[in-house]
């Protein structure tokens, strides 16, 4: 279960924030050196988006001798930033799911879109387009923007404003796009009484 949310610039990659934003020190300091490394980091931004994988689907992801990719999953998996599971379905599998969720945040993207909003009412379709389409491919499940972002690589804060958009009923009058909100707005919360960190 993911317990921890990284926001990262898509072009350098840099960590820019953490949510929730109060976890220890250490377990930053755990998550910055693993992140800064590439093999960690190319397992840590797959698993953002596929939320359950094995060894050998990683390597045809990204490559790397397995030998190379176990000692990077320990590590990982050391730092508990991920967990392995051993299953059993026909042969036996190790399963590796994310403790901490890698997204894109634009840093650039509120003075972006201010521009953008100084003009007048403008939308991405085809951003729009591919939330929607990863939304009725799977239409029983509730999604965070944090975890839409991950699904589909679009930033964060691109997602919750194209979203938000739709709460306005003159964009979704001026859109050619759709006049029918597409999606159902869900807010979540839990308590962090039992969180580890």
């Amino acid at each position: 279960m993911t317990e921890i949310c990284v926001y990262y610039d898509q072009k350098s990659e840099q960590i820019i924030d953490f949510f929730p934003n109060n976890i220890n020190k250490g377990k930053e300091s755990h998550i910055r050196a693993l992140w800064s490394q590439e093999i960690p980091r190319k397992i840590l931004k797959l698993l953002s988006v596929e939320q359950e994988i094995t060894a050998p689907q990683i390597k045809a992801k990204i490559g790397h001798s397995m030998s190379t990719l176990h000692e990077n999953i320990k590590k990982l998996e050391e730092s508990e930033l991920i967990e392995t599971k051993m299953v059993y379905i026909g042969n036996k599998k190790k399963i590796i799911t994310p403790n901490v969720i890698f997204v894109t945040k634009n840093p650039k993207f509120k003075s972006i879109i201010q521009t953008f909003l100084n003009k007048g009412l403008w939308i991405d379709s085809k951003k729009l387009n591919k939330i929607t389409d990863f939304l009725d491919e799977n239409p029983d499940k509730s999604f965070t923007a944090e975890d839409v972002s991950a699904k589909i690589n679009i930033p964060v804060d691109e997602i919750h404003s194209l979203l938000a958009t739709w709460d306005s009923q003159i964009t979704r009058a001026a859109s050619t796009f759709l006049k029918k909100k597409p999606f159902k707005k869900v807010t979540t919360y839990k308590s962090t009484k039992n969180d580890k960190f």
